[in-house]
């Protein structure tokens, strides 16, 4: 991949971690479950971290070992969190329309 790309990308990342951020802090969001709330901060991070890494790379021209921890992996698992709490409700509400 070219510097130009790898640029582009941590840019849209750190916009993204900003907005999610910023939508965390919304008042709105006391009115949101505990797992959409983790899957944001846990998307953030992950974002965070892969900026991170970007920079290394881009300043350095060495990519960095994630041999001990993949931070950037936080980002799937964020993503996974919001993903799983909506599909427990669509299944808890397909089960409750059956038995009712």
């Amino acid at each position: 991949m070219n510097a130009t790309l790898f640029i582009a990308l941590t840019i849209v990342d750190s916009v993204t971690a900003l907005i999610l951020f910023a939508g965390f802090l919304s008042d709105r969001m006391r009115l949101f479950p505990v797992w959409h709330k983790l899957g944001l901060l846990l998307a953030v991070a992950g974002l965070l971290s892969q900026v991170f890494r970007n920079l290394i790379y881009l300043t350095t021209g060495v990519s960095p070992s994630d041999s001990d921890t993949p931070m950037w992996a936080l980002k799937d698992l964020g993503i996974d969190c919001i993903g799983i709490y909506y599909f427990s409700i669509a299944m808890k509400r397909r089960y409750e329309t059956r038995t009712n």
